[in-house]
């Protein structure tokens, strides 16, 4: 068109940069904007929105700065293309943002209020928080559901239950969003009998649930240990047929698990058509924690055979199954193989886990030589499960050794309990006091 000796408007500039925002043709939303500064549009404040947002869409955020402070004419929307590039980008200087938007006067609008209560809530600026909230009540956008669902998101993600609900009950007009985030609040807060109450109360209203409704309530009724309600939910995971997702999927199977289980969770493992680390790691901890261990190692062993790549947290879950059901072989087996075949370094968690292991089996001995070459200096945990493991066999040199080193990095709390162990062990043994010691 330029070629073609034809003057573009700035209505055709404006399609052309929005064009280069979805298009990743970062260079040419620069020429294009080049283009606009020759023939005199930069002062037109559509042309200059279009041009910050498709540099902030193709990730210029530094770019799109020095076009804004540089632009002669800015309006709300381009206030607010800014602030959210800062949520995106740098969240930590969203108030000082907000605060200069103030100051020049600018009349925030209820995507301005979204925004900043957003970043707030990220950056856990709760002080911050509640003096914005107050500002959006003034300007009347508490009722909006959008603007509301933000300040709802923002109380409970600072622990805020009492003023959450406050927020929540301001909204005039709940969607789905709404009742999910509270109840997710709900959950995250340690009330999840709360969380299923809003739940039922959302479905009354005549609001259907979506995924993350499902995977709210599995996690709430995973916590509660409620096997009843969490059928329901499973029955409202096979209305909802293949509108579903991985997370709302390992949250169902949490659920069985939590709830011992785990026929019903393997039927929901293997009708899964994805299987994410996460799936595979809520398996093997589930069989652990309810006792089949040997099945904990068969799902592990199932996951190495089809190429998935288990991570640390997947090691210890199935060290911790190795320990529960004193799986020595296997133990040493998976605990080798960590940086030999997957190139993760174990971390004290996974030497703890060995250590119990080896402690449970009465290889105490073996523990100690263990300990003796981890490649970092053993922490409380380590002396105090060897400590334990001493207890249960009765080996008061290695549990007086225990101790001392378990005393030594903790000399509060562990001082006592160490003493306490100790001194159970030699008393079950009919000694009050071991020669060349002082008395504890």
């Amino acid at each position: 068109m330029y070629r073609a000796d034809v003057r573009p408007t700035e209505f055709t500039l404006v399609s052309a940069l929005s064009a280069c925002s979805f298009t990743g043709y970062v260079h040419q939303a620069s020429q294009l904007y080049a283009l606009v500064v020759r023939l005199g549009f930069e002062w037109n404040v559509f042309v200059i929105n279009a041009f910050l947002m498709a540099l902030i869409r193709n990730g210029q955020f530094v770019h799109a700065v020095k076009a804004f402070e540089e632009c002669t004419v800015r309006d709300i929307v381009s206030w607010n293309t800014m602030i959210n590039s800062y949520l995106q980008f740098s969240p930590s200087e969203v108030p000082h943002f907000w605060l200069r938007m103030i100051q020049e006067g600018v009349s925030p609008d209820g995507f301005s209020f979204s925004t900043v209560i957003t970043g707030l809530a990220a950056i856990g600026e709760d002080r911050l928080g509640m003096q914005v909230h107050g500002q959006l009540l003034k300007y009347g956008y508490g009722t909006e559901t959008c603007v509301g669902n933000s300040v709802v998101d923002m109380y409970l993600k600072f622990g805020d239950l009492v003023n959450g609900f406050k927020a929540f009950n301001e909204i005039t007009s709940k969607n789905v969003v709404s009742w999910t985030t509270m109840a997710t609040g709900c959950v995250s807060c340690g009330v999840p009998s709360k969380a299923l109450e809003l739940l039922r109360e959302m479905r009354m209203a005549g609001i259907r649930p979506n995924l993350f409704s499902l995977a709210t309530t599995c996690k709430a009724c995973a916590d509660m240990a409620s096997l009843d309600e969490g059928k329901k939910a499973h029955g409202l995971r096979i209305k909802l047929g293949n509108k579903i997702d991985i997370c709302a999927d390992n949250a169902m199977l949490d659920m069985y698990v939590k709830c011992g289980c785990m026929d019903d969770s393997m039927k929901v493992f293997r009708r899964l058509k994805d299987h994410t680390i996460v799936t595979w790691t809520t398996m093997v901890m589930g069989f652990a924690q309810n006792g089949l261990t040997a099945e904990a190692l068969g799902i592990f062993d199932e996951m190495v055979a089809k190429g998935i790549e288990p991570n640390y947290i997947t090691f210890l879950c199935v060290l911790y199954a190795c320990s529960q059901g004193a799986h020595v072989k296997e133990g040493w087996r998976y605990f080798a193989s960590m940086a030999y075949q997957h190139g993760i370094s174990p971390g004290e968690d996974h030497y703890a886990c060995m250590v119990d292991l080896l402690g449970r089996t009465g290889h105490i001995k073996e523990a100690e030589e263990l300990i003796s070459k981890m490649p970092f200096q053993p922490g409380p945990l380590i002396w105090q499960t060897l400590l334990g493991a001493c207890h249960i066999h009765g080996d008061i040199e290695a549990g007086r050794r225990a101790a001392e080193r378990a005393m030594r990095l903790n000399q509060s709390l562990n001082y006592w309990q160490g003493a306490d162990t100790l001194r159970n062990m030699m008393h079950g043994r009919n000694i009050d006091k071991m020669p060349g010691t002082s008395s504890l």
